[in-house]
């Protein structure tokens, strides 16, 4: 493949290129004097106006046509190949628009530093899962301690809404129904085995140390798995009181740093090489969160969240308004208006951002971590909030 050198935007992307190529690609500047004797028919006006891959028959390929070929060994993108040649349009369409970026490299050559950066090495995720894991670990270990406060009183023996008695209950619906074996995937809890007020407090300790073996780098897909378990086990027995938006958020959470979580006895940073797919999966959960958030206000019916006039009530009626909570109720209704048409966006355009390239994606996070810190000032929604931060590291 025969480029540009003086030109930021083909080197950019050459060494983007270059990481994922066959190892038999040669990538080389046409500013290179060896070339011009290797390949005399390749003259300078061409390299100036495009690309040139030489193919091993001697064959000379420019402009999209290369780029495309050149894809054409990989594993992932050897159907665009196919697709150049193959699927009527694509092949002029594409050279067009090569053409244009082509003759408009210096302008496509800035807003490239805007969107990517000058790094052209891809972004690697050691850091960011190391982080991530440890994250979901201490929202597991404060939920855990939370409840384990509180667990005697909500669902134990004598509390109010028995869980041992719940599950004596569903037994005998599950038997009537023949649900069999299927009763442990439609109810998957460990309170099959104990609900009792000792086993209640076991799987509370049980989270805890799991929790804390994460924290403390030990074992943490094993420690991870562990507390994602325990919780869904009590999620389940605890009923109405672990039945809120926060807790599926933490379920869903945990399950994703499962996958996330290096299958090794320490969490290191070499130890989460390159947990990609993962990590997509937590920004799909993250965009998902955020735009729904948006979604389900217009689609209430709730007239106050269309006429904008919801962040009038909203502060007073929130779980456990704070002092600033407080200060926001009085605002003048035009910037409480204002204020929703910002959460608006916040919540329905700037989730669009979350599969953009970095320096996008870290606009995006930055705005989504403010919204959340704004929100948790106002209010207390437990861990929510918190949960939502951490899913702003896959950012």
């Amino acid at each position: 493949m025969i480029f540009d050198g003086d030109c930021d935007f083909c080197r950019f992307w050459i060494e983007r290129w270059r990481r994922w190529a066959p190892a038999e690609m040669d990538f080389a500047p046409f500013q290179d004097e060896s070339l011009r004797s290797r390949f005399p028919e390749i003259t300078v006006e061409r390299c100036e106006r495009a690309v040139q891959l030489v193919g091993t028959d001697g064959r000379v390929l420019s402009g999209a046509e290369a780029v495309f070929q050149s894809v054409a060994a990989t594993r992932w993108l050897g159907w665009l190949a196919r697709a150049y040649r193959a699927i009527p349009l694509v092949a002029p369409t594409t050279e067009r628009a090569y053409a244009f970026v082509a003759s408009h490299r210096p302008a496509f050559s800035r807003i490239n530093r805007c969107i990517w950066g000058t790094n052209p090495e891809p972004p690697r995720y050691e850091r960011t899962t190391v982080c991530f894991i440890r994250a979901v670990a201490l929202v597991f270990l404060v939920a855990f301690v939370s409840l384990w406060t509180q667990i005697h009183g909500l669902v134990g023996e004598q509390g109010i809404l028995p869980a041992e008695r719940f599950m004596t209950a569903v037994g005998p619906y599950f038997d009537q129904n023949g649900a069999g074996l299927g009763r442990y995937w439609r109810l998957p809890t460990l309170g099959w085995l104990a609900a009792g007020d000792g086993a209640l407090h076991f799987y509370c300790l049980l989270g805890v140390i799991g929790s804390l073996a994460v924290l403390a780098g030990w074992f943490p897909a094993i420690g991870l798995f562990v507390c994602w378990l325990t919780y869904l086990s009590l999620t389940l027995l605890g009923q109405d009181f672990l039945s809120f938006q926060w807790d599926i958020l933490l379920l869903e959470t945990g399950f994703l740093a499962c996958l996330v979580a290096p299958w090794s006895s320490r969490l290191k940073v070499s130890a989460g090489v390159r947990m990609f797919g993962g990590i997509l999966l937590v920004r799909w959960l993250l965009f998902r969160l955020m735009l729904e958030s948006g979604v389900v206000k217009l689609t209430s019916g709730d007239l106050t969240w269309r006429n904008l006039t919801a962040l009038q009530f909203h502060f007073e009626t929130q779980p456990l308004p704070t002092w600033l909570g407080w200060h926001a109720h009085h605002l003048p209704q035009w910037l409480l208006k204002s204020a929703t048409v910002v959460m608006y966006g916040i919540e329905l355009v700037v989730p669009l951002l979350i599969f953009a390239p970095r320096r996008l994606r870290l606009f995006a996070a930055s705005v989504l971590a403010l919204f959340q810190l704004a929100i948790m000032a106002t209010g207390n929604y437990g861990f929510f909030n918190v949960l939502t931060l951490v899913l702003c590291l896959a950012l």
